[in-house]
């Protein structure tokens, strides 16, 4: 078996809790252009949702 077919959880959960992290940031950056205090609020906590995610997937990350 080659070194590449070789699974690698940690690698994959580091993966997945990027893209995570990628997704709450978007998610703050569309909040601070919400149109009302409401909607910013919602995907400001979606966000906190995707940061909550990673940090389960990975407990190493931290939130930036």
């Amino acid at each position: 078996m080659d070194f590449e077919d070789t699974p690698n959880p940690d690698g994959d959960r580091r993966v997945a809790a990027e893209g995570l992290r990628e997704q709450a940031a978007a998610c703050r950056r569309l909040a601070s252009s919400a149109r009302t205090r409401a909607g910013s609020t919602s995907i400001g906590a979606l966000g906190d949702h995707f940061d909550e995610q990673a940090r389960k997937l990975d407990p190493s990350s931290q939130k930036r």
